[in-house]
C-alpha cells in the first residue's frame, strides 16, 4: 500500500525544467508588459500630453494596482487553481495592450490599460511559486524556482532591447500589439504543457486531503511574526532598487547631461539584468548545493546599494563597473530572496497566503521604485544625485535588516 501511495505521488509531480521554463514564458510576457514603457516615457509623453509626473503613473499604475489585488490574488488561486488564474492573467495583458493600443492620443486611457495589465502581473507573480510546490517533487523546487526566477529580469532584457526597435519600424502602437502577441503565445504554452494537479492529494495513509481543506485553518495573523517582518522589509528594499534602476533610470539617462541615446539607456540599465540570468540560476544552483542561503543572500545584497547609488550619480567607466557588480550580485539575490521565503514562513500551510502577502510587499516596493524616487528626481529629472544617495542607502538599510533575518 505504502509503495503503490509513492508511486502516486511520483506520478503527480512534473519535470522541474519543463515546468520552470513554461511558467518563466508566462512571467516573462508580464515583465515585458510592464518594461515595454520605461525606455519610451519620455518619448511617448507628449504624444499624450503627459508631463513628468503623469508620464511617470505609467509605470507607477502598473504596481500601485498589485497592491490593492495582491492578497485576494492568493485566495483565487486557492480556490480557481493557479492554472486558471495565470491563463486569465495573461488575457488581461492581452485585453490593456489592445487598449492601450487604440488609446489613440488620451493618456488617462492609457494609464488605465496599464493598470489592468498591472493586475496580470500581480496574480502572475503569486501564482508561479504556488504553482511550483504543487507540480514539482519537492528535492527539485530549487530548480524549478531558479529557473522562474529569472523572469522578471528577462523580461525586462527583452523588452528593454526589443522596444526600441519595434517602436523604430511600427511605431507605438506596433510595441504595444508585439507584445500582447507574446502575452497570447505564452499562454498557449501554459495551456498544453502544464497539468493542474489533482484537487486532492494522497498522504501516507492513503486518504485524500484537499489543499484548499489543508489551508483553509489559516490566518493572516500567524503568518506576520517578526521574524516574516524583517525579511519583507529587505525585500521591499530589493524591489524598490530594481525598479529604480529598470523603471526610472533610463529617464534619467537621457538627460542632456548624462549624454545617452534611447536604445543606449536601454541597453545601459538592462545590462545588470542580462548578466543575472546567469548568475542568478547559478548562485541557486550553489545555494542548493553547498546550502547557507542567509549567508549568501546577504553576500549578493550587499551590493545593492553601492551600485544603484553609483549607476545614479556617474556616466563614466565606475557606471558600468556597478552595473556589471550589480548583475553579478545584487539583482541576481532574486532567486535566494523566493528560495528564503519558504524558509521564514512559520507553517508550510501558509505558502497561498504567504505568497499573496510577498506579492503585495514586492508591487510597493516597485511602486516606490517609480513613484516616490520620480519626487526625489523633480520634474525636469535633475535631482539624480539626491535619488542616488537616498537609493543607497535603502540599499545597505535593507541588506542590514535582512542579516537579522532567522532561517530555518
Amino acid at each position: 500500500m505504502n509503495e503503490n501511495n509513492t508511486q502516486q505521488v511520483k506520478r503527480r509531480y512534473q519535470s522541474a525544467v519543463v515546468v520552470g521554463f513554461v511558467l518563466l514564458a508566462v512571467g516573462l510576457s508580464a515583465a515585458c508588459a510592464q518594461y515595454k514603457a520605461s525606455t519610451l516615457l519620455i518619448t511617448i509623453a507628449p504624444r499624450f500630453s503627459l508631463n513628468a509626473e503623469g508620464a511617470a503613473w505609467v509605470m507607477s499604475i502598473f504596481t500601485l494596482v498589485g497592491i490593492f489585488f495582491a492578497l485576494p490574488a492568493g485566495g483565487f488561486a486557492e480556490r480557481f487553481g493557479f492554472k486558471r488564474v495565470m491563463l486569465a492573467s495573461s488575457g488581461l495583458i492581452i485585453i490593456g495592450s489592445l487598449i492601450g493600443m487604440l488609446s489613440g492620443e488620451n493618456g488617462v486611457v492609457l494609464i488605465v490599460s496599464r493598470a489592468i495589465e498591472g493586475i496580470s502581473l500581480t496574480f502572475i507573480t503569486t501564482c508561479g511559486p504556488i504553482a511550483i510546490q504543487q507540480c514539482v517533487d519537492p528535492r527539485k523546487t530549487a530548480l524549478a524556482t531558479g529557473i522562474w526566477g529569472c523572469w522578471g529580469n528577462g523580461g525586462a532584457v527583452i523588452a528593454s532591447v526589443l522596444t526600441p526597435h519595434i517602436f523604430g519600424v511600427a511605431g507605438f502602437e506596433g510595441v504595444w500589439l508585439a507584445f500582447a502577441i507574446i502575452a497570447a503565445l505564452a499562454a498557449l504554452l501554459l495551456l498544453f504543457c502544464i497539468k493542474s494537479p489533482a484537487n486532492m492529494r494522497t498522504n501516507a495513509g492513503g486518504r485524500g486531503t484537499s489543499v484548499a481543506t489543508e489551508q483553509g485553518h489559516t490566518r493572516y495573523r500567524d503568518l506576520l511574526t517578526p521574524n516574516v517582518v524583517l525579511f519583507l522589509v529587505g525585500f521591499l528594499a530589493f524591489n524598490l532598487i530594481m525598479l529604480a534602476i529598470l523603471g526610472m533610470l533610463p529617464s534619467v539617462l537621457q538627460l542632456p547631461e548624462k549624454g545617452f541615446t534611447l536604445q543606449e539607456s536601454g541597453f545601459a540599465t538592462t545590462l545588470p539584468s542580462l548578466i543575472s540570468l546567469v548568475s542568478t540560476p547559478l548562485i541557486g544552483a550553489l545555494a542548493g548545493r553547498v546550502g547557507h542561503v542567509k549567508q549568501l543572500l546577504i553576500i549578493t545584497m550587499s551590493a545593492l546599494g553601492p551600485c544603484v547609488f553609483v549607476m545614479y550619480t556617474q556616466t563614466g567607466p565606475a557606471f558600468w563597473i556597478a552595473a556589471v557588480v550589480l548583475g553579478v550580485m545584487g539583482l541576481a539575490c532574486i532567486g535566494l530572496l523566493i528560495a528564503a521565503w519558504i524558509e521564514v514562513i512559520p507553517n508550510p500551510q501558509l505558502v497561498s497566503k504567504g505568497m499573496g502577502v510577498l506579492t503585495l510587499v514586492q508591487c510597493t516596493g516597485q511602486f516606490l521604485g517609480t513613484f516616490l524616487i520620480q519626487l526625489l528626481l523633480g520634474s525636469d529629472f535633475s535631482q539624480w544625485l539626491l535619488a542616488g544617495v537616498v537609493l543607497g542607502a535603502i540599499g545597505i538599510f535593507g541588506t542590514i535588516v535582512m542579516g537579522f533575518v532567522r532561517f530555518k
